[in-house]
């Protein structure tokens, strides 16, 4: 059973890296909070004790396998790869105090300094000390020596580096500052607005070397050959003027400084009104995190023949979602104009509370639904 499952994923995927699958991919995902479901640890313990951290991510990855069907390869991987989750890393690099929570996962406090006093605190940011310093780096090496020669289901054990990307600049911004007075900075003082995204885009880029420094022990190669990817989620809160005047620039520079290949960014939310400006200013090629709120379709037509949408399915309904819920939402998504053989995959994320029926319903109406019969016609502006 598992020979044919992985044999069609594999052929899928084949023919979707050529423009020609047949049918429209869907895979899923999950993180800690399924994880630690699994294994029956806390939020706080899984950040801070590396043994439980290890246990929790191969406990849960297990999980994922044995359990979860999808268009991923089935069965047990011939490696398993754990990477410290600490989404604080970067608010931790900042200097953000970290609030930990027992059920729940863990955030970063705004910084109480004044404008002139917070530019020179993050001015002053030594990269490679905050990395080294970092919660995040001590969990790596600690995980780095417990995974040392370990099996788990006779498969080794590797710890992947953290550090090589961004949650954005711009949501780092409005973290460190906060969400409500970063919106403010924009409209009453856009020069201090202007130069913390400057400083805070700087010190990203400083942070990323750091951490292969730390890891790698040497020079980064930078910018690469490859293409580069990251998240920046909090601009759905921008109308299209304030990101390409604010933000655009910060983007650029980020990926100029990371790699000359291919450009894609990972966007929640109803951040639409920034799809155009993404391609035609930035060259983003691929699009991950688009929900069903998305005209996918008028999308893929507007932006052209070599843009990618990485979509994602409606968590909430996944999760609590009937049935009938299901077969809608995926009925929603999977338009004619949509299905576009190699340009539109789709992504469920499974949180703690998502049943594995609904799982299972949700990837056999992508079967059903998602088959491709031919390229659509041009859609309409969904306006």
């Amino acid at each position: 059973m598992h020979s044919d499952h992985a044999d069609e994923v594999a052929s899928l995927w084949e023919a979707f890296a050529r423009k020609e699958n047949d049918r429209v991919p869907i895979s899923f995902a999950c993180d800690e909070q399924v994880w630690l479901k699994v294994s029956g640890h806390g939020f706080k313990e899984f950040y801070m004790q590396p043994e439980i951290h290890l246990e929790v991510q191969l406990k849960g990855k297990l999980w994922f396998a044995e359990q979860v069907r999808g268009d991923m390869r089935p069965g047990l991987p011939d490696v398993w790869t754990v990477q410290p989750q600490h989404w604080m890393e970067e608010d931790e690099f900042f200097g953000c105090e970290i609030a930990y929570q027992e059920n729940d996962y863990a955030w970063g406090k705004p910084l109480d300094l004044e404008k002139e006093a917070l530019l020179d605190h993050l001015s002053g940011l030594d990269a490679d000390e905050r990395v080294r310093r970092n919660s995040a780096f001590r969990l790596y090496t600690a995980l780095k020596d417990l995974a040392q020669g370990m099996a788990f289901r006779d498969r080794p054990v590797a710890v992947a580096r953290p550090g090589g990307s961004t949650q954005g600049p711009f949501t780092k911004a409005a973290e460190i500052r906060g969400l409500e007075q970063i919106c403010i900075d924009l409209y009453e003082d856009p020069d201090f607005a202007r130069r913390l995204l400057e400083i805070v885009t700087e010190k990203t880029i400083e942070r990323i070397k750091a951490w292969h420094r730390a890891t790698c022990g040497e020079e980064p190669a930078l910018p690469s050959e490859g293409g580069f990817g990251f998240c920046d989620d909090s601009i759905q809160m921008l109308g299209v003027s304030q990101y390409e005047e604010f933000v655009v620039p910060c983007h650029e520079r980020l990926y100029a400084a990371m790699g000359t290949g291919p450009r894609s960014l990972h966007l929640c939310g109803r951040s639409m009104q920034h799809y155009r400006t993404l391609k035609e200013r930035l060259g983003v090629v691929s699009l991950d995190g688009p929900g069903p709120f998305v005209d996918h379709g008028y999308y893929l037509e507007a932006l052209g023949p070599d843009f990618t949408i990485w979509g994602q399915t409606d968590h909430s309904v996944l999760a609590q979602g009937s049935p009938e819920q299901i077969e809608a939402m995926m009925q929603g998504i999977l338009t004619s104009a949509a299905k576009r053989p190699g340009r539109f995959a789709l992504m469920g994320f499974i949180t703690r509370d998502t049943p594995l029926e609904n799982i299972r319903l949700c990837y056999e109406s992508c079967r059903r639904n998602g088959r491709i019969e031919s390229v659509p016609a041009s859609p309409g502006d969904p306006s």
